[in-house]
């Protein structure tokens, strides 16, 4: 026979191994359920990021072919945020100044007549872009690609295209004003743009000599 002091041990014993399974249960439920609430969560926030780009190329595309700026400056950066694309994206005639674009994709992007002054396009690619009298005023373009754009009648003036790739660019020869634009260590420009940028009164902090060569104390200042 058990005695008591072994009965009570033994109920003591089993008291706490409900109280481990207990605990157990409860850590497995808490766990289970944290892993619920989390893939909840991402199912709400990527949800919430689809409505909201969804929302965002809705502004674009209904401000499509229309001046000013109709909330696409908010749109964009958006859409920049939640990491999409921006190719084949039709700006055309927006008032887009000191738009936030960095590393942005916009290729094939049709700009024509944008106001882009003040513009971040650093790391930008802009290739095949159609920038056809678009204001790019103070805009930095530095280290963007710009392989194929048009640059017919756009206003280059102050602005910054140090070590952009230039590859086939076209429409350089028509492009209204370089007054002021830098362009160190451009790549990859078509033979004349360099020269034609220079005596347009562009400057070349990397090679000041060369910038000298281009141009002469008449082109010194040039109205922006």
């Amino acid at each position: 026979m058990f005695s008591w002091t072994q009965w009570l041990q033994n109920a003591a014993n089993l008291t706490r191994l409900l109280e481990l399974l207990t605990f157990v249960f409860g850590a497995y439920q808490f766990w289970k359920g944290r892993r619920e609430r989390n893939a909840a969560d991402a199912e709400q926030s990527e949800r919430a990021r689809i409505d909201q780009n969804y929302q965002a190329w809705q502004v674009i595309n209904s401000a499509q072919g229309k001046g000013g700026s109709g909330g696409r400056l908010e749109a964009l950066r958006d859409l920049l945020a939640n990491g999409e694309s921006l190719a084949g994206i039709n700006l055309d005639d927006a008032w887009l100044e000191g738009v936030q674009l960095p590393r942005a994709t916009l290729i094939q992007a049709s700009l024509r007549g944008t106001d882009l002054s003040s513009a971040n396009l650093a790391g930008a690619n802009l290739t095949g872009a159609d920038l056809r009298g678009a204001d790019l005023v103070a805009a930095n373009l530095a280290g963007a690609q710009l392989r194929g754009a048009n640059l017919a009648q756009a206003k280059l003036s102050a602005v910054t295209l140090d070590g952009a790739d230039l590859t086939d660019v076209v429409g350089w020869d028509e492009v209204r004003s370089f007054s002021h634009a830098s362009i160190a260590d451009i790549r990859h420009a078509p033979p004349g743009l360099y020269e034609l940028a220079l005596d347009g009164g562009a400057v070349d902090a990397a090679h000041p000599s060369r910038e000298e060569e281009g141009n002469s104390y008449s082109q010194a200042f040039r109205a922006i």
